[in-house]
């Protein structure tokens, strides 16, 4: 099973790439495991708070086009093909 996992704004910048496959996994969870393990302390440090090691408020995911409730919904099953994305808060005017 292998999902496509999309970056934006500074987790880009904190994981060097702006999209990356990823095999293996079978939640959001062990995604985000896989994440940290591949891409290192950068990502670790802007997704995790360093001291609780809980995911940060503001790290926001969708799973093709809708987005998943955090922490609620990272035992989420993810299927073959599933297109994640990763992104901050926006904001516009």
């Amino acid at each position: 099973m292998k999902v496509k996992v999309k970056f934006i704004g500074a987790f880009r910048d904190a994981a060097g790439v702006s999209e990356t496959e990823v095999s293996g996994v079978k939640n959001i969870r062990g995604l985000f495991d896989a994440l940290v393990k591949n891409f290192g302390e950068n990502l670790k440090n802007e997704m995790f708070d360093p001291k609780t090691n809980n995911l940060l408020d503001w790290v926001f995911v969708s799973l093709n086009g809708k987005t998943v409730r955090l922490p609620e919904d990272l035992d989420r099953p993810l299927q073959n093909g599933d297109v994640i994305v990763i992104y901050p808060p926006l904001a516009g005017g």
